[in-house]
C-alpha cells in the first residue's frame, strides 16, 4: 500500500540565478529538479526545508525563506497504478554559496533563459511549480499548530501563521 509522502522543495536564488539538482537516484533520475526532500515526523515545513537546503547545497545559511504553494503529486505506472503520492510544500529562499555535487546528484545554477531553452532536461512537474511559484503571491496562507495530548486531554500549545 502506498502512503502519502510529505515533501519540501525550494526555489533557490543564488548569485542572481536559480539552483537546481540533477537527480542521481530514482525517481526522476537524470532530470534537473528543485532542492528538497522528505519532511520528518514532528518536523514543521520550514524546519524541513532549511534542513534539506543546507544538507543538499552545503550552504551556511538559508535566508528570506517563504512558503509559496502546496502541490499534491501522484506518480503512477503506465497502467495507471499508483507508485507514490507526494504532498509537496514549495518555498522560496536565497543562499550565497553551494557545492557542485551531493550524494543526491550534481548542482548547477541556471538563468531563466537557460531554464526555458533547456526545459526538457527538467522534471516536468518541477518546471511547472517553478513557473507558478517563482514570484510571491498573497493567495496562500499557511498556519502551524501544535496540540499536546496528556492523559486524555488535548492542549493547544500554539496556532500561528507561518512566516
Amino acid at each position: 500500500m502506498t502512503s502519502m509522502i510529505p515533501i519540501v522543495i525550494s526555489i533557490l536564488r543564488c548569485k542572481g540565478q536559480y539552483l537546481f539538482l540533477k537527480r542521481a537516484n530514482s525517481p526522476y533520475e537524470n532530470l534537473w529538479s528543485m532542492i528538497g526532500g522528505k519532511v520528518g515526523i514532528g518536523e514543521h515545513i520550514h524546519e524541513a526545508a532549511k534542513r534539506e537546503v543546507l544538507e543538499e547545497t552545503g550552504a551556511a545559511t538559508l535566508s528570506n525563506y517563504e512558503y509559496r504553494g502546496l502541490v499534491s503529486e501522484r506518480l503512477v505506472r503506465s497502467d495507471g497504478s499508483l507508485v507514490n503520492h507526494f504532498l509537496i510544500f514549495i518555498g522560496h529562499g536565497e543562499i550565497d554559496s553551494y557545492r557542485e555535487s551531493h550524494r543526491e546528484g550534481e548542482l548547477a545554477l541556471f538563468t531563466l533563459e537557460e531554464i526555458n531553452i533547456r526545459g526538457s532536461e527538467f522534471l516536468p512537474s518541477d518546471r511547472f511549480m517553478f513557473d507558478c511559484f517563482r514570484e510571491a503571491s498573497d493567495m496562500l496562507n499557511v498556519y502551524e499548530a501544535e496540540l499536546e495530548h496528556d492523559h486524555g486531554n488535548y492542549t493547544l500549545n500554539y496556532y500561528r501563521k507561518a512566516t
